[in-house]
């Protein structure tokens, strides 16, 4: 996808904003996750999205960010976009590592980020990046349904 420059907000550059359509980057940040969440909640309201649909967009993008800046400890680029009545989010960092289920228990402390990613997408994966600086990584991506009766569809 272009870029194109554009103004920055507290910092970070905005790199795309328009309707249906998010896209920031990032520094290796703990604040990320937040700000990520602040911007894509306010697409989604713009765009008249049910409430827990809403929700459940979030907490999926919440782990794929936190996951990413966890992970990778790269700059990431988040990207939302709606289509079809589907919310399309997508992180990518400059990390070529893929990203694994985990085994967890009762006592696991840590792993079930993308559990939680499964359970409320109605799908989602990652596939390889280039950058235009030929630097390489990968894009972790999800979608959700907006219709919030859709999110627990067992079909």
């Amino acid at each position: 996808m272009a870029r194109a420059a554009g103004p920055t907000t507290q910092g970070v550059e905005v790199v795309e904003q328009a309707a249906g359509r998010w896209e920031r980057s990032f520094p290796p940040d703990a604040g990320a996750p937040r700000q990520a969440r602040v911007g894509v909640e306010a697409m989604l309201r713009a765009a008249d999205a049910d409430g827990a649909a809403v929700a459940a967009a979030l907490v999926v993008l919440s782990e794929l960010v936190a996951n990413a800046i966890r992970h990778a400890r790269t700059e990431v680029t988040v990207s939302a976009r709606i289509d079809g009545g589907v919310l399309r989010l997508e992180v990518l960092d400059r990390d070529t590592r893929p990203p694994a289920l985990m085994g967890i228990d009762s006592d696991s402390t840590s792993g079930r980020g993308l559990h939680i990613v499964a359970g409320l997408s109605r799908d989602w994966g990652w596939q390889t990046a280039d950058a235009d600086d030929g630097v390489a990584g990968k894009v972790v991506w999800a979608e959700v349904p907006l219709d919030a009766s859709e999110l627990f569809d067992e079909d």
